[in-house]
C-alpha cells in the first residue's frame, strides 16, 4: 500500500493559528502551565477532569465500578497522584530536544510510568489519556495519541521495522512507542521536504486533517 503523501496545503493548514479550538486548547496549555505540580487535590482534579473530559478520554470511563465518580476522584485519584512520583517525573524530562532519537527515551517511559499509574487505579490502560496529559505539561516533547492519529499515522509512514533510527527506551508501552517513532519520523520528513520543524501539536492536526478527508472520502 503506498503512503499517503503530506501536502503544502497540510502544511499551511497545521501552521495556521485561529482554529475553532485553539482557544480551548490554550486554556487547557495555561492551566497547566500555572499548576504544573502535583500537590493540591483541587488542581489534580481539575487537570485530569478538564484534559479528559475535552478529549473524549476521560479517567472515570475506566475506573473500577465500585467507585462514585466523585469519590474517585476526590479520594483515589488526587491521592495517588499526590504520592506518586509524577512531578519528578517531568522534572527530569530534557529543556528541550537537541537529540530526539535519543531524548525520546525518556518521553516514552514517563508515558509509560503514568499509563501504570492510571492502570493501578482503573484497571485500564489509559493510553491516550496519559499522552494528553503529558502533552498539555509539556506541549514539546509529547505526541498526542489516540485512535484516529494511531490509525492515520501508519498512512503516512513506513513500518517502524523501516525506519533506521530507534528509540531506545528502559520502560515503554509497545504501542505508544511506535507511534512516537513514526511521529517523529514524519516530523524529520516534514523539516527535509519543507523546511518547516512542527510541534507534536501541528502533527496532530495533521493527523487529524488526513482522518476527516479519509471519512468523507476526499
Amino acid at each position: 500500500m503506498s503512503l499517503i503523501q503530506i501536502t503544502q496545503d497540510d502544511i499551511e493548514f497545521a501552521l495556521l493559528d485561529g482554529g475553532p479550538w485553539d482557544l480551548g486548547n490554550q486554556i487547557l496549555y495555561e492551566m497547566c502551565q500555572c499548576y504544573p505540580t502535583h500537590q493540591r487535590d483541587d488542581e489534580i482534579i481539575a487537570k485530569i477532569w478538564l484534559i479528559g473530559r475535552s478529549y473524549a478520554a476521560a479517567i472515570e470511563r475506566h475506573k473500577k465500578a465500585d467507585r462514585t465518580s466523585d469519590n474517585f476522584y476526590e479520594n483515589i485519584l488526587a491521592k495517588t497522584m499526590k504520592e506518586s512520583k509524577i512531578d519528578e517525573w517531568l522534572n527530569s524530562l530534557p529543556t528541550r530536544i537537541t537529540e530526539p532519537w535519543y531524548e525520546l527515551g525518556s518521553i516514552v517511559t514517563t508515558h509509560h510510568k503514568l499509563m501504570k499509574l492510571f492502570s493501578a487505579m482503573t484497571g485500564h490502560h489509559n493510553r491516550s489519556l496519559a499522552s494528553k496529559y503529558l502533552h498539555f505539561h509539556r506541549p514539546d516533547l509529547f505526541y498526542i495519541y489516540d485512535s484516529r492519529a494511531k490509525q492515520t499515522i501508519i498512512k503516512v509512514t513506513p513500518r517502524t521495522s523501516m525506519i533506521i533510527n530507534k528509540i531506545h527506551a528502559d520502560d515503554a508501552d509497545s504501542e505508544y512507542l511506535s507511534f512516537c517513532s513514526r511521529c517523529q519520523w514524519l516530523k524529520e520528513s516534514i523539516q527535509e521536504r519543507f523546511k518547516n520543524e512542527l510541534t507534536p501539536r501541528q502533527i496532530d492536526k495533521i493527523l487529524l486533517r488526513i482522518a476527516e478527508a479519509s471519512l468523507h472520502g476526499n
